[in-house]
């Protein structure tokens, strides 16, 4: 299929919401407030904000980059690089099958917290939810009131989408439902501002604590945490880039992913923060900050239930175009490489992954742990060495240029080449170690 008749995004901002919609998740949620509230507050922004910038950043260009020159996933992008580079053998296309075995596995436990989201704005909806009482019930709600419908469900609304197409299904609903996010985080921020001791929250979040700032375990987490919001796995974002047109500006779209990710994470902190802090709650991490401490703060103030919709519906929209950007890397594997219809590739995608999340249920933590220190790590530095190393210098540049009416500066390939693998090298090792 040549790239004229692909689908592709039609217009700038269509492909930059559906990148941002794959960035913006449950790690920009959860789990930045909670290294916020862990890290030093401020410091740890600070040392986000500079590793987004910086080697975040150059991570995206280089996966955006490679996928809109090759016009393929990772199977097709690996192997046309050593093409690119002279060399005529299929280890590009071995070494492809690790990025996207890994990101489908992290999909299964992310398909799981997804229809937890999905089930509890139902139940935030119908009051289920804004009624329980104990953490028990809490997780009773998701995990024992028929689990495997909520992953069904959610798994078909995913599938429905991704049959849209490119033009017509993800970017369609990702314009949509990164906006509506955006807009129903600030209105809870706004509302969150007004509760009794929520100063408190905000003088913790812009302390700024010397000893956090120059620890290194700081900017270890901060750089991981990076990557990670930005979906940068050797996966996802050389999918998208390979549905980009040639006129589309790759660097300034990957400038505007990193502020939108970043604006997400910091408006997420804006609210959970301040909120946990008003009610002398614990800023935990992962499922009981999303699914009881949250709900039980929504339940003791005016409005509550209202607040507990919007909360639920802005997560929702944020996990479900996560989840469809994890997905669409099967689907793409299937079409460029089996030759199966995008119909097939889909429902394929959506059966298999439903079969698997319904039977682990979320009951991988250690398996998805050790994905996303050791594997996501390693993803991210094979699509740096194929695009900064393998790929001729020139040709990278060139592809860079396209669209773009400003010189690309000479520094990103250098920086890309020495710097940003350096630097994954060193945290991989650390992680290693750890």
């Amino acid at each position: 299929m040549s790239k004229a008749e692909k689908d592709l995004f039609s217009s700038k901002w269509g492909f930059i919401l559906a990148a941002a919609g794959s960035a913006i998740g449950m790690g920009n949620i959860w789990l930045f407030p909670y290294r916020v509230a862990e890290n030093g507050g401020f410091a740890y922004m600070v040392a986000y904000i500079v590793c987004a910038f910086g080697l975040g950043f150059i991570a995206l260009v280089g996966e955006l980059a490679l996928g809109r020159l090759t016009g393929k996933g990772p199977l097709g992008a690996f192997r046309k690089a050593l093409r690119l580079s002279g060399r005529h053998n299929n280890m590009g296309e071995f070494v492809g099958w690790l990025p996207i075995l890994v990101i489908t596995s992290i999909g299964l436990g992310y398909t799981v917290v997804v229809s937890w989201t999905l089930r509890f704005l139902t139940g935030s909806i119908t009051g289920s939810a804004f009624t329980v009482f104990t953490n028990n019930q809490s997780f009773d709600l998701v995990t024992k009131n028929n689990a495997a419908l909520w992953i069904i469900i959610t798994l078909l609304i995913s599938g429905f989408t991704m049959v849209g197409g490119i033009e017509k299904g993800i970017e369609k609903v990702n314009k949509i439902m990164m906006t509506a996010f955006l807009v129903l985080f600030l209105m809870l921020a706004i509302r969150v501002a007004f509760l009794s001791g929520s100063i408190e929250g905000y003088k913790f979040i812009f302390a700024l604590k010397g000893e956090s700032l120059f620890n290194a375990r700081t900017w270890i987490l901060a750089l991981g945490q990076s990557f990670y919001s930005l979906s940068t796995f050797g996966s996802i974002m050389l999918v998208y880039g390979s549905y980009a047109r040639k006129k589309e500006d790759i660097i300034y779209s990957s400038k505007s992913v990193v502020i939108l990710s970043i604006l997400a994470s910091l408006i997420a902190s804006m609210v959970i923060i301040p909120a946990v802090f008003s009610f002398g709650k614990n800023l935990d991490s992962g499922s009981s900050l999303m699914f009881i401490t949250m709900p039980d703060i929504f339940k003791s103030i005016p409005f509550g239930q209202v607040c507990m919709i919007i909360f639920f519906t802005a997560v929702f929209f944020a996990a479900i175009t996560s989840l469809i950007s994890i997905l669409e890397v099967a689907v793409e594997s299937l079409q460029n490489k089996l030759k199966f219809s995008r119909f097939t590739s889909v429902a394929i995608t959506v059966f298999v992954v439903s079969i698997f999340s319904i039977l682990t249920n979320g009951h991988i933590d250690e398996f998805m742990d050790i994905l996303q220190i050791h594997f996501v790590p390693l993803c991210a530095l094979l699509s740096a060495v194929f695009t900064f190393w393998v790929i001729p210098p020139k040709r990278v540049i060139s592809e860079l240029q396209q669209g773009r009416s400003k010189t690309v500066g000479k520094w990103i390939i250098p920086m890309g080449k020495y710097v940003f693998c350096s630097f994954v090298i060193i945290i991989y090792v650390i992680n290693i170690l750890r």
